[in-house]
């Protein structure tokens, strides 16, 4: 499993909303936060966490 951070921004850019996604493979992520329905004129945003390098646990939640 991956871990993936999925991001919607209002039209502004602002962050409104933000989760963790666990998925085999980003093509997987992607298909969930496709799923979701944000506002009109908000943006999806996925982005993949590479555990070598980052680590997620420091996060905290938007």
């Amino acid at each position: 499993m991956q871990t993936f951070r999925a991001y919607v921004q209002d039209a502004a850019g602002t962050i409104t909303w933000a989760a963790w996604i666990e998925a085999a493979h980003q093509d997987d992520a992607q298909a969930r936060v496709n799923a979701m329905s944000p506002q009109p004129g908000a943006v999806l945003e996925l982005w993949a966490l590479h555990r070598e390098t980052f680590d997620a646990s420091r996060l905290e939640p938007v």
